[in-house]
């Protein structure tokens, strides 16, 4: 069965995504284009379309006289998308702590569940962390706020700035955080994870402050 160029450029849009949030592509970095075809296995087409989605989300940018590079957050952007984060996921938490299933919040512990003492892998971490956020505003029951972190690329943005704190520092309030769905308390969860994204910007804040 031959596969199309827009089905090829699904394929290249995922794996270049992936390339970035796992900084096999810096921030900074030059795209040159027909190395990275060459990496893919495919042609230039389907990967300037892949390119042209990635511009869409942020994640790449065109420079004039440079080209195409991987979007580099200032602190003051990561600053705002943790505004956006704050005001969205409390409220997502709060939808979430009220109309999720059993099962759900089943999932979303063992998510978690799987790193317990001792040393944690960093990157295997990243991608639970992403999921435990990602499955919260996805089944809180409201499409349109769901839908504003999709239109804002805000998870891609999140993926993409990687862990502010260490496993061990956030993996109790992750854990603290499930405890407050499980025994559907609303504002105990929404109070742990403005608290837990808020340690973070502040965390940001103050390197701005020192730079």
């Amino acid at each position: 069965m031959r596969i199309t160029n827009d089905e090829l450029s699904k394929q290249a849009y995922k794996k270049v995504k992936q390339m970035i949030v796992s900084r096999k592509l810096e921030p900074g970095q030059k795209i040159v284009q027909e190395q990275l075809a060459d990496k893919l296995g495919i042609s230039r087409t389907p990967l300037r379309a892949a390119l042209r989605m990635l511009e869409a989300e942020s994640l790449i940018e065109s420079i004039p006289r440079r080209g195409v590079v991987v979007r580099q957050f200032s602190d003051a952007e990561i600053i705002e998308i943790y505004d956006c984060r704050i005001a969205l996921e409390s409220t997502a938490v709060r939808l979430f702590t009220e109309k999720a299933s059993q099962s759900q919040v089943d999932r979303l512990h063992k998510v978690l569940s799987i790193f317990g003492k001792g040393t944690i892998d960093t990157r295997q971490y990243q991608q639970a962390d992403s999921e435990f956020h990602d499955m919260i505003i996805k089944n809180c029951g409201n499409a349109f706020l769901y839908d504003l972190f999709q239109k804002g690329n805000l998870l891609g943005c999140i993926d993409r700035i990687g862990l502010v704190r260490t496993p061990e520092e956030t993996l109790p309030e992750h854990l603290n955080i499930i405890s407050a769905i499980h025994q559907r308390d609303v504002n105990l969860a929404e109070k742990l994870i403005k608290k837990h994204l808020e340690k973070s910007r502040q965390l940001i804040l103050k390197k701005m402050k020192d730079a």
